[in-house]
């Protein structure tokens, strides 16, 4: 099922994370490396140090007013909007993002490249084929939340089709209009100095509050209900309370701070790799730099959270991956002679749920992967690198399913999504020597 938060009070029913079951992978560098056993940590023992509040705790720091008028704007399904006042411009009428466009073009070009435009992409819609009208409710809370995109709606207890259902307007995902629009009033933070608004003779002026810039206005999709299934102590999407524990929050920084700044609406996270480098420091330590065959050679990697207001990275679908290894003269990691380390939530969803281990780093935290071994025969090179996954639980997710459904009706959705998780992993940080021959 979709990545999304759960709203209501049930476990959130979600795609079975499946094991890897090839002996090789590709690390998109042309090398191949061997998968290391499954690794089983003991629940807790990673992430026992950072968990010093309770939810009760937690919530002393929640900005109240901000919250209250969250569980206020986000009704989900959003409300239908009714019919467009008859003196707004034609334009105005519209809830499409090309509605917005027009008057609207630097937010509305970095909207159709960012994730929240893609919210519905073919990973999501190519799933409902074999869900039922809740399932994809479900998903829809957070991945398209306007009526106006739900197919279905639930009336006295069944569902019915809804006959102002848009398919084009559920394809835009998070679209303008699911955050700043509601009964056709616009909807947005305080001017910015020295702006002035010029849309009253368009559709109105907006209603403008400071709770657009505060983080409780992205809790309800991005921190699960505390009332929902937690493992170890955390609910699956715990994002929010993460931040409330950080130094980000203590520093008064909020989430748009660093994903919307100067109020863009780019929404980069660890899919951008840029982004990525910006909130952790990464050191390698070689023992030499000119190794010879059969010297005792050593070497480490150690990533640190320096700058990343969460769990780096946050929610269980990424997984970044610390790599060392000796490179024979094709590249490629020569057996006996590689490391890996593993970061990430990992958990078990089938029967009953389980979290296999949780490696994520902490602010201000550091994960180290050390390297110890004499150079072999046949070594050229030496290696050391960080390589991300941002969709890691889809792929296998989507592999999974392509393999055990072939006549699923989605299938050519979840090929091309599967493909995209693909195209989006990415070395965040390589340092390769050559081996004295």
């Amino acid at each position: 099922m979709a990545n999304k938060a759960t709203k209501g009070n049930k476990p959130k029913k979600k795609p079975l994370p499946k094991k890897r079951k090839k002996s090789q992978e590709s690390n998109g560098s042309g090398l191949a490396y061997l998968v290391p056993p499954v690794m089983v940590i003991v629940a807790g023992i990673a992430f026992v140090a950072y968990i010093t509040f309770s939810y009760d705790e937690l919530e002393g720091k929640v900005n109240k007013a901000a919250e209250s008028w969250r569980i206020d704007h986000w009704q989900t399904p959003i409300p239908f909007q009714g019919e467009a006042p008859e003196n707004f411009h034609p334009l105005a009428k519209g809830l499409s993002a090309e509605n917005c466009k027009s008057c609207h073009l630097d937010k509305y070009q970095e909207w159709s490249e960012s994730l929240h435009h893609e919210a519905m992409g073919p990973g999501v819609y190519g799933q409902y084929p074999h869900m039922n009208a809740s399932g994809v409710a479900d998903c829809n809370e957070c991945h398209a939340p306007m009526s106006e995109q739900w197919e279905h709606l639930r009336q006295d207890g069944k569902w019915v089709k809804n006959a102002a259902y848009d398919k084009d307007l559920l394809m835009e995902g998070i679209t303008c209009a699911a955050c700043h629009l509601r009964s056709h009033q616009r909807h947005g933070p305080p001017l910015a100095e020295g702006k002035q608004s010029v849309s009253q003779a368009l559709h109105g002026d907006a209603q403008r509050t400071p709770y657009f810039e505060a983080s409780e206005f992205c809790k309800g999709c991005h921190q699960h209900n505390p009332n929902t299934l937690k493992l170890n102590g955390k609910t699956i999407e715990n994002t929010y309370n993460e931040w409330l524990e950080s130094p980000a929050y203590a520093k008064g920084q909020s989430c748009q701070d660093c994903h919307m700044p100067e109020r863009r609406h780019l929404w980069k996270g660890i899919h951008d790799p840029e982004m990525t480098a910006s909130g952790v420091t990464i050191e390698p330590l070689l023992s030499s730099e000119t190794p010879q065959i059969g010297d005792a050679f050593e070497a480490s990697l150690t990533i640190t959270n320096t700058g990343t207001g969460h769990m780096f990275p946050t929610y269980t679908t990424p997984a970044v991956f610390l790599k060392a290894a000796f490179l024979d003269a094709n590249g490629r990691a020569m057996a006996g002679h590689f490391e890996q380390d593993i970061i990430q939530r990992r958990l078990k969803t089938s029967g009953q749920w389980q979290e296999l281990f949780d490696t994520r780093i902490a602010p201000d935290k550091s994960r180290t992967l050390k390297f110890k071994r004499n150079v072999p025969k046949g070594a050229s090179q030496f290696k050391l690198w960080v390589w991300v996954e941002p969709d890691h639980f889809y792929e296998g997710f989507y592999r999974q399913t392509l393999q055990n459904s072939p006549n699923h009706r989605g299938r050519e959705a979840l090929q091309q999504a599967l493909q995209t998780t693909l195209d989006r992993q990415y070395a965040l940080f390589s340092k390769t020597i050559d081996i004295v021959q």
